[in-house]
């Protein structure tokens, strides 16, 4: 989220909590995030990205100084747009869920069918 988030304040939605959950079993950076799985659904959204992408913060400042990506892939939405996805951590909590563009602007969440893990370099 490079621009400044748009204050929120709402439970993480069912297709966030899916996306997230994905990641976290399936697309882990390096890390163990096992422990983070079960306190994905007690998630509160505090923050969304004024651009007008689905990147939402859990916490204040969720993709900003002091956080790390512990799990990565990409997805397809349902109007074909390719997105990177990115669930960012500090202190130990989930603090992010950032989707990055491609080649097209992303305006909403990709298909949980379609997520892949990102390969290495």
């Amino acid at each position: 989220m490079n621009a400044e988030p748009i204050p929120e304040d709402r439970p993480i939605s069912a297709d966030e909590a899916a996306i997230v959950s994905w990641l976290l079993l399936n697309a882990q950076m390096g890390c163990d995030t096992a422990g983070h799985s079960a306190s994905v659904d007690d998630l509160r959204v505090v923050g969304r990205c004024s651009c007008g992408c689905p990147s939402v913060d859990f916490v204040e400042n969720g993709q900003g100084s002091g956080t790390f990506p512990i799990a990565s892939a990409y997805g397809t939405t349902a109007d074909g747009v390719v997105a990177a996805l990115v669930v960012w951590e500090r202190e130990g909590v989930i603090s992010g869920l950032e989707l990055c563009e491609l080649d097209e602007p992303v305006r909403s969440l990709p298909l949980i069918d379609t997520l892949t893990m990102m390969s290495p370099f």
